[in-house]
């Protein structure tokens, strides 16, 4: 069966397409512009895979509103309307644990509370799917990642880390990095977008590791073993504890190991070293 990821330069995207057969990935700016590439599919059975946003570095962007739209929900309800009669066998949607807004340990079953326009884009893209795969009768799952890091990841704290070390330059931290936040290694997630291809009935899942750190005891941790980072302060509102209940998760894979980001972070570092 075919898996289309739709959204072809997300760093998940990528790591998906080495392990899920079948799968093919097609841009979002090019399904904008012509949506008949979705036509070879239109007559099959697929899966669906949502990876498309507006462009990470670009979430603060209200320059290109009509861009951010397409970028962000547009696109989503284009491909779902053009295979409105194409047979689907799973949706899966990836959002954020954004969504949670002010929570300190985030449950699925919890209501959602954005607090800023990437994540009330995200729960309208999650409403969207949901109520498409409820009317269709298509098993859907909506999940939600905490922070995820390793892969050809270029944009998160953790890579950012790296590239100040790297590059010997200061890394702007928000607040100190006294934020408590839970982060989770890309291959976890990719084991978990496998699993869900092939499992029904979870509409939602938090994919995290279920524990907090912040980025100051991370750079403490890192200091502690002759690696030092320097900083420069950004202070700014920002949530101070985001951490998943990750027990749906961890049921569906079937344990609880995945990559410590200390650890991660501490190898990296000493192999550029």
């Amino acid at each position: 069966m075919t898996t289309l990821i739709i959204g072809q330069n997300s760093n998940l995207t990528r790591a998906l397409l080495c392990v899920i057969p079948d799968s093919i990935a097609l841009s979002s700016r090019h399904l904008s512009d012509t949506i008949e590439l979705l036509e070879p599919y239109k007559n099959q059975t697929i899966n669906l895979i949502f990876n498309n946003f507006q462009t990470a570095t670009q979430l603060g962007d209200t320059l290109h509103l009509t861009r951010y739209i397409e970028n962000s929900i547009q696109i989503t309800a284009k491909v779902l309307e053009y295979f409105n009669q194409t047979p689907i066998a799973k949706i899966i949607y990836t959002s954020s644990s954004s969504v949670y807004g002010n929570n300190i340990f985030c449950d699925e079953h919890d209501g959602v509370m954005p607090l800023n326009l990437h994540a009330a884009l995200k729960v309208s893209n999650e409403k969207l799917i949901g109520q498409y795969a409820k009317n269709r009768h298509i098993d859907y799952t909506i999940a939600r990642i905490f922070n995820m890091f390793g892969g050809e990841d270029s944009f998160s704290i953790i890579s950012k880390i790296l590239t100040a070390h790297r590059e010997n330059t200061p890394l702007t931290i928000v607040n100190n990095g006294n934020a408590i936040r839970d982060f989770i290694h890309i291959d976890t997630v990719v084991e978990v977008y496998q699993k869900l291809l092939n499992t029904i009935e979870i509409p939602i899942i938090n994919i995290g590791s279920g524990k907090g750190t912040s980025i100051r005891n991370i750079l403490d941790f890192l200091k502690n073993h002759g690696i030092s980072i320097q900083t420069q302060n950004l202070s700014r509102e920002e949530l101070k504890i985001s951490t998943a209940n990750n027990a749906i998760m961890v049921n569906l894979l079937g344990h609880t190991t995945s990559i410590d980001v200390e650890e991660y972070l501490l190898n990296q570092l000493q192999k550029n070293r």
